[in-house]
């Protein structure tokens, strides 16, 4: 006997027993006896509010922390259990978060006595059902290729204010046109121009804040270390929960958000590589940033940050990470940059200096770089803070004085804008030719 015909004769005595026992497990339709009886997880009142929302359009602003994809994975589990064939789809900014829902709808399924005994399969984006339901979670892209043409009973979209809004408004909202289901964007708040801000100032949704004051497992003296950590404004985003005008950011959220692509950050065989370093000191991170090159276009592969007050250790962590990946380095030579730049060649690094002067104009590079849509970073959420974080002023002599408030930090986006700096002086670039193409 060929042995796979055991293996299939295996597959289907075990598909019908999953399905005896299904029969026997009772899938409450009450969401909260569901949470508790069939999850074994106690929500807490915040939560039991959207379990319990039956709005066909429910836009939810949330602190990091609070379990809102909990949340959203048991309402989507709810739906698949009760309802025969039906479909959730859950969207994220990219691969990593939503494989990561994913694994919180599987963590639900494991937590439940009779869970298992309903699952007919997984694959690597999908967890399906003996009543032959399904859930399906698969990141947006850019403009929404992988996600077209499907139809769904319940579209979560996680993180949405990180969506790009045409995905949302032109590939995922039309899968729920025809089936008469429902809509659930969940994020912390980010900007005003995006359609997650503009449902969730509007009187046709069903809206929901939840500060980090709402779940009870957040100790309040962890709040208060962070709100002199990050800043004022990021912290009324990630734990109030509050849309933040920032005028006086150099990069504004929108533009941001579009600069940002799902990819795996690891460069190619034959990349032409380049890392910023900025110089932290005592009360400042070191921040390094890799940058590779492809013609006209740069994309961030790597994104790093330490405390040290050593610059021998610190130019050594460098250089340990060159010899790795192999990239020339370009930083400050401004007071202790001087210094570094002789251990790293010491060390066989290739330098390149950026002067005093330099230094203004390698943000105005990569802003220009950012506008024409030729740097793409990945979502690292401590690059993307620094680069918020970036305030500018103008001189009475004309020129752009950039600072960043207390306890916020800058030095991320400092290294970035070093290493664009670096990868259009150096090999067959020159910045001229970047600004220009």
């Amino acid at each position: 006997m060929s042995p796979a015909v055991p293996r299939e004769l295996k597959r289907r005595v075990e598909a019908l027993r999953r399905l005896r026992d299904s029969g026997l497990a009772r899938v409450p339709e009450d969401p909260v006896e569901f949470a508790v009886e069939f999850l074994s997880w106690r929500p807490f009142p915040y939560q039991v509010d959207l379990l319990t929302d039956p709005s066909p359009r429910i836009c939810v602003c949330a602190a990091r922390q609070v379990g809102k994809s909990t949340t959203a994975a048991a309402k989507v589990l709810h739906l698949c259990l009760t309802r025969s064939g039906s479909r959730g789809l859950v969207v994220a900014p990219t691969l990593r978060q939503s494989a990561l829902f994913l694994e919180r709808v599987e963590e639900l399924l494991k937590s439940s006595r009779a869970g298992h005994s309903l699952v007919a399969g997984r694959d690597r984006t999908s967890v399906r059902f003996v009543n032959g339901s399904r859930v399906v979670a698969l990141p947006s892209g850019r403009f929404g290729h992988t996600i077209r043409g499907f139809t769904a009973d319940l579209v979560v979209v996680d993180e949405a204010a990180f969506v790009p809004e045409e995905v949302i408004t032109q590939a995922l909202m039309p899968q729920v046109a025809t089936t008469g289901g429902s809509f659930l964007m969940i994020s912390t708040p980010w900007d005003k121009n995006h359609v997650f801000y503009r449902c969730f100032t509007s009187g046709d949704w069903s809206v929901k804040r939840w500060p980090v004051s709402v779940c009870p497992l957040v100790p309040s003296g962890f709040v208060e270390e962070q709100r002199g950590l990050i800043g004022d404004e990021a912290f009324r985003r990630e734990y109030l929960a509050e849309f933040v005008e920032d005028a006086a950011s150099f990069f504004s959220a929108d533009l941001i958000r579009k600069c940002v692509d799902d990819y795996d950050p690891q460069p190619s065989g034959d990349a032409d590589l380049t890392a910023g370093f900025d110089w932290g000191g005592r009360s400042d991170p070191n921040a390094l940033v890799v940058v590779e090159r492809r013609g006209d276009a740069l994309r961030v592969v790597h994104v790093e940050s330490w405390m040290s007050d050593s610059y021998t250790y610190s130019a050594s962590r460098v250089a340990r990470l060159q010899r790795e990946v192999g990239f020339r380095v370009a930083l400050e030579e401004i007071g202790a940059g001087l210094l570094i730049r002789e251990q790293l060649e010491s060390y066989g690094v290739e330098v390149i200096g950026v002067g005093p002067a330099e230094v203004e104009r390698t943000m105005l590079l990569i802003r220009v770089l950012m506008e024409s849509g030729r740097l793409r970073m990945y979502l690292d959420s401590r690059l993307i803070d620094s680069l918020r974080a970036v305030k500018h002023e103008r001189t009475k002599g004309g020129r752009v004085r950039f600072h960043h408030d207390p306890g916020t930090h800058d030095d991320l986006a400092r290294a970035l804008a070093l290493a664009a700096w670096g990868a259009t002086v150096s090999g067959s670039g020159s910045t001229a030719s970047l600004l220009e193409a």
